[in-house]
């Protein structure tokens, strides 16, 4: 019940934040076209300084083994994702943008900066597991669904600056390679910007936004509804019956953490790659803010029934 009740407040924050994001737009300090600038420096600066900064922990045979179980899980709930799309996508008649705003969530701008603050910094480093996992999807199953073809680019997953931060932190985790002082203070501060900066242009995009035209898109609550609520119960089924927590050392906490990505809102990343290859980008966003909207209820109510669950 404690974590439920700190996840509720650190949410509760990042909500705030977000109001804020709105407020610069609605008083016209800033415009809509002004987060794109935001948005660069937490895709190429800011996410990898946290990613990097997460791995500047001394390598102990019990961390490596948690975090081989927090990758092996994280790939586990995003297959199942995958098999739970592949059974709801002709009954519910859902396209592409539904499809892909249903599986993939907001796993990086809004898991590390709650997980750093519910359970600790040092835990961060188990959510690199979904993040690496999801990073290869995005590049490989989102953009062919969005393109609606099966091609897709190896060189941008190999070359994606948070997939070389994951790998580069994993080597200077494993070597026992730190940071000089200097430039690690650096990386850590700029880390640390992850969730006011991401919250403030979810905000500055929720304040241009033209609200009248959810009515337009009739099935956006039932598309929220398997994002928020239908996915993470399903994963949390799935995570009680593998009994994977009892492989490691806290397994119960890498568990969670594994969760708390799976019950996040949408991805901010389907919405830019909506727009990148000429989907309905306005859809994507609609479904990533009311998510995020809802997920202040919906997320702390879910980690209180893993707790009663899993433990």
């Amino acid at each position: 019940m404690m974590i439920s009740l700190l996840l509720g407040k650190q949410i509760a924050a990042m909500l705030l934040m977000v109001f804020m994001g709105f407020l610069v737009v609605r008083l016209r300090l800033l415009s809509a076209q002004d987060s794109r600038i935001l948005s660069a420096l937490t895709l190429y600066l800011i996410g990898p300084c946290m990613i990097i900064d997460a791995f500047q922990i001394d390598c102990t045979p019990e961390k490596l083994q948690a975090l081989l179980l927090s990758i092996g899980a994280g790939a586990f709930v995003q297959i199942l994702c995958l098999g739970f799309d592949a059974l709801a996508r002709r009954p519910l008649r859902l396209d592409a943008v539904e499809r892909t705003s249903s599986i993939y969530t907001n796993s990086g701008n809004l898991i590390i900066p709650v997980v750093a603050y519910v359970l600790g910094p040092e835990w961060v480093l188990y959510t690199c597991g979904y993040m690496m996992f999801q990073v290869v999807l995005f590049w490989t199953h989102c953009v062919s669904v969005l393109r609606g073809g099966s091609g897709f680019d190896i060189r941008k997953i190999l070359l994606n600056i948070n997939v070389l931060c994951i790998f580069g932190g994993l080597i200077l985790f494993v070597t026992g390679i730190r940071l000089p002082e200097v430039a690690s203070i650096a990386v850590r501060s700029v880390g640390l910007m992850i969730g006011p900066v991401s919250m403030i242009v979810t905000g500055m995009l929720i304040g241009s936004m033209d609200f009248s035209r959810l009515l337009a898109y009739r099935k956006l609550p039932a598309v929220v509804l398997l994002r928020l609520v239908i996915y993470p119960l399903l994963t949390l089924c799935a995570l009680w019956a593998s009994g994977l927590q009892g492989l490691v050392e806290n397994g119960e906490r890498i568990l969670l953490i594994v969760f708390l990505a799976a019950a996040a809102p949408s991805a901010s990343t389907v919405t830019q790659m909506a727009h990148l290859y000429g989907n309905n980008g306005e859809y994507a966003s609609l479904i990533a803010v009311v998510s995020t909207l809802l997920c202040v209820i919906t997320m702390p109510a879910l980690v209180w029934l893993f707790q009663l669950a899993i433990g």
